[in-house]
């Protein structure tokens, strides 16, 4: 490990690459469209627009005129080469290390553990198993974290938004010791997870392919507007009117109906509470919640608001732990009823995953409106996609990780109900 100077933010950070010139993504993002920048400021000034109520991005042969946009930040404007010009925002090396100091600081981690950074590893030494801190994150004072088979206490281990290396040895040892493994990209998408080897109880299987799903996505819905309704006891009397209306319906679409008109009167319940951002010019959008769709893609994924891009981590988290415990208990992921079936998608997750989303929004809403958020503790990328920073992920995911008695609960109340519901069947059959 060398110290080595950040040639954008001009603080040390520590590394192996002797060649490193920047401590982060964000720093070297910034540092190369300043490159960028200087070097098309040398061109033949025939290229050049002088027009001071708008910026100009300029590309050989073509001049694109971009709006002036008053948002209090500085800004490089990025040349392209015949294609539409973006704005690229410069995020201030120092905060964005401050603010990952400020988050690293407030990891308290017992029974869950989590790396991020670009070349974090988890390996095996000498029989135990080796956490190590990515090097991009240099304000993490414990890069390194062992673990001793048995005499551990440790359910979870996540990955967050990372380059690193993952050792076939270690998953082993993970399994061994029945300890939870989650990977998460930077976008919040969870995308690999460990688990025990698979029971595939085939009694179970035939009871979900033969149950009518109809039946089911009724029971899961009546379980959401429950547990709605415990998290907000505002929405007792619409959602027992809409619980209500639940008997009446005779297909899966309106059913989904049903349940789409409910979530908009359940989100529009979380629109009083106020974000307190330490900087005055934050955007006017983030300094309350108005709603849980982004407006890139119209649905979740894609966050266009800090609060959304943290739900976005924790309700990944929790698909990860159903799943897991989904698996574990012989079930097919894939069998949905309340959630349309598709290929590639693991619908009876989201479906077990409605009762707790009440859960998890009541910890980050009550968690949110206490803190003190600063710009640097999010990044926006061009198209303006809201991503959370690594260490104040790490955070989320820690604090989001249900009880697995909980979710257990959850499995088993569902496999009651399936059993049930074939008896039933069976009962009229006869």
């Amino acid at each position: 490990m060398i110290s080595l100077i950040c040639l954008n933010c001009k603080i040390k950070f520590a590394t192996r690459n002797k060649l490193a010139k920047y401590c982060s993504k964000p720093c070297s993002n910034s540092g190369r469209a300043h490159l960028k920048q200087h070097k098309f400021e040398n061109l033949p000034k025939t290229l050049h627009l002088q027009n001071n109520s708008s910026q100009t991005t300029h590309s050989v042969g073509t001049l694109h005129v971009i709006p002036a946009i008053n948002d209090h930040r500085s800004f490089d404007v990025i040349p392209t080469d015949n294609r539409p010009a973006f704005i690229q925002f410069n995020l201030d090396g120092k905060s964005y290390a401050a603010s990952g100091e400020r988050w690293a600081a407030e990891a308290k981690e017992k029974d869950v553990l989590t790396l991020a950074g670009n070349g974090c590893s988890l390996q095996v030494d000498k029989g135990q198993l080796v956490l190590r801190s990515g090097y991009s994150c240099s304000t993490v004072t414990e890069r390194e974290k062992r673990i001793t088979r048995g005499v551990h206490a440790v359910r979870a281990i996540i990955v967050i938004n990372t380059t690193g290396n993952l050792s076939t040895a270690a998953i082993q040892w993970c399994s061994d010791q029945r300890i939870a493994l989650y990977v998460l990209d930077r976008d919040a998408n969870l995308t690999a997870l460990t688990h025990p080897p698979t029971p595939h109880v085939v009694s179970l299987r035939r009871l979900q392919y033969s149950v009518e799903p109809l039946t089911l996505a009724k029971e899961i819905l009546y379980c959401k507007f429950d547990a709605c309704i415990k998290s907000k006891p505002i929405l007792t009397i619409s959602f027992t009117q809409s619980a209500d209306s639940i008997l009446y319906a005779n297909t899966l679409e309106e059913i989904r109906l049903i349940e789409a008109r409910a979530a908009i009167i359940y989100w529009s319940t979380w629109n009083n509470c106020v974000i307190k951002w330490k900087e005055k010019d934050v955007p006017i959008e983030w300094k309350g919640f108005t709603q849980r769709a982004s407006g890139i893609s119209g649905k979740g994924y894609k966050a266009t608001h800090p609060v959304n891009a943290i739900l976005n981590y924790a309700y990944a988290i929790l698909a990860g732990q159903v799943e897991r415990t989904l698996q574990i208990a012989g079930l097919d992921v894939a069998v949905g009823s309340l959630h349309a079936d598709q290929d590639g998608r693991a619908s009876l997750v989201y479906d077990l995953m409605e009762p707790l989303r009440p859960v998890i929004d009541k910890i980050i809403f009550a968690w949110v409106t206490m803190q003190r958020w600063r710009r640097a503790d999010f990044v926006i990328d061009r198209h303006g996609v809201i991503r959370v920073h690594p260490q104040l992920a790490r955070i989320v995911v820690t604090k989001t990780l249900l009880p697995d008695k909980m979710i257990r609960e959850e499995i088993n109340a569902y496999v009651s109900l399936l059993k049930q519901l074939s008896n039933s069947k069976s009962a009229v059959t006869r």
